[in-house]
């Protein structure tokens, strides 16, 4: 039986991210369904495709990120707010095989750790990121410096943090606006678990009718 302590809630920030969400979700609907992701948010810039209507057919909650940078993550938490742990997603930030069991497994250790501040939060290890002895050899050098001597990850990578690390006056400020937010959270490790950046998908169809198979147009 899953421990409910180790359950996720998710939030995904969204702009526009129609061609990659069906990628991104899918993993998480396998959690859902598996018990271990309790909600999903879509905390969006402004989206003006199908993101909406991905939404309300995944089940999540489509919640606007406020102008006032230091209100965004309060809301964000407040709209996420069924599990003790949060896992933070970009909207083309695709979770491989083998991440619920690896988050799953840091989680339960975590939650056994009595002192606050010896708590572990996590990034995933991004695909995308170049390997030793590329061209891009030393932006790979700047994200793991970050992530294991700065305490810093990127939302790109994926990220997972204990509910609890992200409010109050210790917590991380998050510039949800950013290219890519750079999130400082404490102890941050480096999961086994790989991401990797959703491909571009064709925009959604417009529906057609099931009888006649034309595309049917929406009225105002």
């Amino acid at each position: 039986m899953l421990n409910v302590a180790a359950m996720l809630s998710v939030i995904i920030r969204t702009k526009n991210g129609e061609p990659y969400l069906l990628d991104v979700l899918r993993p998480l609907v396998a959690a859902a369904a598996d018990g271990a992701v309790r909600d999903v948010v879509f905390f969006d810039l402004g989206s003006r495709d199908g993101t909406a209507m991905i939404a309300d057919a995944a089940g999540a909650i489509m919640v606007p990120v406020p102008k006032e940078r230091e209100k965004a993550t309060d809301l964000a938490l407040k709209s996420a707010h069924r599990a003790d742990w949060v896992l933070m997603l970009d909207q083309a930030t695709v979770l491989t095989a083998g991440w619920l069991e690896e988050a799953m497994s840091f989680v339960e250790r975590q939650n056994r750790i009595r002192t606050p501040n010896r708590m572990l939060s996590a990034a995933f290890r991004p695909e995308h990121e170049p390997e030793l002895g590329s061209a891009d050899v030393k932006r790979r050098a700047s994200v793991v410096f970050a992530n294991r001597v700065l305490s810093v990850g990127r939302l790109s990578q994926g990220l997972l943090a204990r509910r609890s690390h992200l409010r109050g006056a210790s917590a991380p400020s998050i510039d949800w606006r950013a290219a890519d937010p750079a999130v400082k959270l404490p102890n941050l490790m480096r999961l086994r678990s790989c991401t990797h950046l959703a491909q571009p998908m064709e925009p959604l169809e417009e529906p057609e009718n099931v009888a006649t198979g034309e595309t049917v147009a929406e009225t105002g």
